[in-house]
């Protein structure tokens, strides 16, 4: 959220303005909380030690973890976050060598997919780890076998100086599989890092995006992207660290506010707005007199939304003055808002326009265990060896529940599929009349032969079944090792109208012991 403010004298008419900005955890975690992509996401807010252990998405739930002679109560609870709208905790590493003590977080099992991100805010207490044989402090981390996840640690690769914030992934811990996201930090400082991470052919590339919040810095840096020299991050189920090892070690002495997982390389632009909700940036309210009216403009952007707020004295905080006549969820005409008022009768009056993000409207959505209503499925081919089937998967290979553990999704049969097939899958008409523009997301796990097999997603009139754009290849080549977000622009034909959405699947004419393609939690936004 954001505020510009100004102050009118009727008196003298002499109209001073000034701009001042708001913006608060809370704002971040709403936003982030409407992302369809998001996996896991802890707060480390409430009263209780369940509720700030919770997964406020998933159900990956922290549990306290010591080793050494760790304590308990050296894990701190209820700590002040970056500010007031959220609560952190203080995790703990001991003097001494990198086992002698410490207190972190840790959850058995998450599952991240081909293409992941996180967000992470934290404040390193410590400028340097010492005293160790590895000096390393795990900030994040995952690990299966020789699949290092370290997505972010003090110090490394190894040995280490224990001063430098990094990012390691692959299977090794070495230059070639590390990049270094700051050279240097303040203690006491709080971090946003963010990072975008993609597997292809046995390698990792990914871009991490840094701020120093506490210095107010309103633009990210970019770190990357980096390619490592071989290996991945764990893509089987696989225990995570927060403030220390993923098996009870090498713990860090620091504050984590906020921790999210997507499991989708997001771009960044999605952390560039998200750091602006973090620290703000500056809004100028604009107003002159013009007859018996009063001319307010701003610089506007899309898709945010804007509320004008009056007071007749400065009291109380200013994004809880009442909203002025009305005057509230006004959608931007970028680059300028421009609003014409009767002047008010008041001797003085204070103004502010709030700027906030909308949550996203959606115009459907569907997990499919209440039932699949107003869903068809075709068979386009002769043989029908393959249809879409609605249920809990249970082919050779693939997934064996829907989406985050549910009971119900769609497979191309609930066992293998058969060879020759060409079958379609069509959602029921979804109303965009209202909608300027709409974007698709939906869950997959594509697991078929790699090479003969197609898939893709057609966006349909629902007058007259005709096609709007080209139709969307979906990349059957891949082999998910877990569910993985699949998400792209409607057709600019399809606003204003009725759609229909078909997901096509195509076979070979090899008989394979594959599930094939199957679909989940299916969302139309903007």
């Amino acid at each position: 959220m954001k505020l510009g403010w100004i102050f009118l004298s009727r008196c003298s008419f002499l109209l001073s303005f000034s701009s001042a900005t708001h913006a608060s955890v809370s704002d971040w975690q709403t936003s982030v909380s409407s992302q369809p992509s998001l996996l896991h996401h802890y707060s480390f807010d409430g009263s209780t030690d369940a509720e700030r252990t919770s997964d406020l998405r998933g159900t990956a739930d922290l549990t306290l973890r010591v080793f050494g002679s760790g304590r308990p109560d050296q894990l701190q609870w209820g700590v002040a976050g970056f500010d007031s709208s959220s609560e952190a905790v203080q995790t703990y590493r001991g003097p001494g060598t990198d086992n002698a003590e410490g207190a972190y977080l840790r959850t058995e099992s998450i599952t991240l997919g081909n293409a992941i991100s996180f967000e992470l805010l934290f404040s390193p207490s410590e400028p340097e780890i010492t005293g160790g044989q590895w000096n390393l402090g795990y900030i994040l981390s995952t690990r299966s076998g020789n699949d290092r996840g370290y997505f972010l640690t003090q110090g490394g690769p190894l040995p280490s100086s224990g001063r430098r914030i990094k990012s390691t992934i692959g299977n090794s811990h070495s230059d070639a599989n590390t990049t270094t996201l700051l050279e240097s930090f303040t203690p006491g400082h709080w971090y946003y890092v963010a990072g975008s991470y993609i597997t292809r052919g046995g390698s990792t590339t990914w871009t991490n995006y840094v701020a120093d919040l506490t210095m107010g810095q309103t633009n990210l840096t970019a770190v990357g992207p980096f390619t490592n020299s071989g290996g991945t991050y764990p893509l089987v189920p696989t225990p995570l660290g927060i403030g220390g090892r993923w098996d009870a070690q090498e713990a860090f002495s620091g504050l984590f506010d906020e921790v999210a997982f997507y499991d989708q390389d997001l771009p960044s632009s999605v952390f560039q707005r998200h750091l602006s909700l973090l620290v703000g940036a500056q809004i100028n309210l604009e107003l002159k007199a013009d007859d018996d009216d009063l001319v307010l403009s701003w610089r506007s952007q899309s898709g945010k939304r804007y509320n004008i707020r009056s007071s007749t004295d400065l009291s109380g905080d200013p994004a809880t003055w009442p909203v002025f006549d009305n005057l509230e969820n006004l959608t931007a005409t970028p680059d300028k808002n421009t609003l014409t008022i009767d002047q008010p009768v008041d001797a003085q009056r204070y103004f502010v326009v709030e700027e906030f993000q909308p949550p996203p409207v959606v115009y459907y959505i569907s997990g499919f265990e209440e039932g699949s209503e107003g869903w068809t499925s075709l068979i386009n081919d002769q043989q029908g060896a393959t249809t879409w089937e609605l249920g809990t998967p249970s082919a050779s290979t693939g997934p064996l529940t829907g989406a985050n553990d549910s009971e119900y999704a769609w497979s191309t049969n609930l066992g293998d599929y058969g060879p020759n097939s060409n079958i379609s899958l069509r959602s029921p008409i979804i109303d965009l009349s209202s909608a300027t523009d709409a974007e698709l997301s939906f869950k997959a796990y594509r697991d078929a032969d790699g090479f003969g097999d197609t898939a893709a997603v057609r966006f349909l009139r629902a007058s007259n079944l005709l096609l709007l754009g080209d139709e969307v290849p979906i990349d059957m080549d891949v082999f998910d090792s877990g569910w993985t977000t699949i998400r792209m622009p409607l057709p600019p034909d399809s606003a204003g109208t009725g759609i229909i959405i078909e997901w096509n699947f195509i076979s070979d004419d090899t008989l394979d012991a594959f599930s094939g393609l199957s679909l989940d939690d299916v969302t139309v936004s903007d």
